[in-house]
């Protein structure tokens, strides 16, 4: 088996696979995305730096994860990432990020799967294009049916590569 080594992320957890750290930082260096919008910091934010993106707007609904991740990754990147703390609602209002554009959105958060549809519509738009991790055991999931029906009412290409445990597989929505 050949394991990739990662300068940010040398160990794997359990919460994110070499796989899904490659596929996240691979997306990132062949899409030469340079400004990046993600709900949910973490792992996943080491993967956007290492990859090459210059200004990380991190959306983050849980005041306590907020304050970890600052302390965690802000202080170790601050002229990269910043956290955008914001109340949960819909439609999003975040301060910080609403009038922005951004050359990719990860959806990784918030943490309540079922609410991720909100931010993957609030990143398409904002985002030229969006990566899901679609988090499929076995190829079930229920982001799936939402990242395809949202790109085909958009009329953008939709690419979905499989990664494997523990995300199962990303969904690249491309621009218009």
């Amino acid at each position: 088996m050949n394991v990739r080594e990662f300068r940010l992320y040398p160990r794997e957890e359990h919460f994110c696979s070499f796989a899904d750290y490659g596929a996240i930082l691979d997306t990132v260096r062949r899409l030469d995305a340079k400004r990046v919008l993600e709900f949910g910091p973490g792992h996943s934010t080491l993967a956007l730096v290492e990859g090459g993106a210059h200004w990380i707007d991190c959306a983050e609904d849980d005041q306590a994860w907020a304050t970890v991740w600052e302390n965690r990754i802000v202080r170790r990147f601050p002229n990269i990432v910043r956290i955008r703390q914001y109340t949960w609602r819909e439609p999003l209002r975040i301060l910080g990020v609403d009038t922005e554009q951004y050359d990719l959105g990860l959806i990784d958060g918030p943490h309540q799967t079922p609410r991720r549809p909100v931010a993957i519509r609030y990143a398409m738009a904002r985002c030229r294009r969006v990566l899901v991790p679609l988090e499929e055991t076995d190829g079930v999931g229920i982001l799936r049916q939402y990242v395809e029906t949202f790109a085909a009412q958009a009329g953008r290409p939709l690419h979905i590569t499989e990664t494997g445990p523990l995300a199962g597989s990303f969904a690249l929505i491309g621009s218009p």
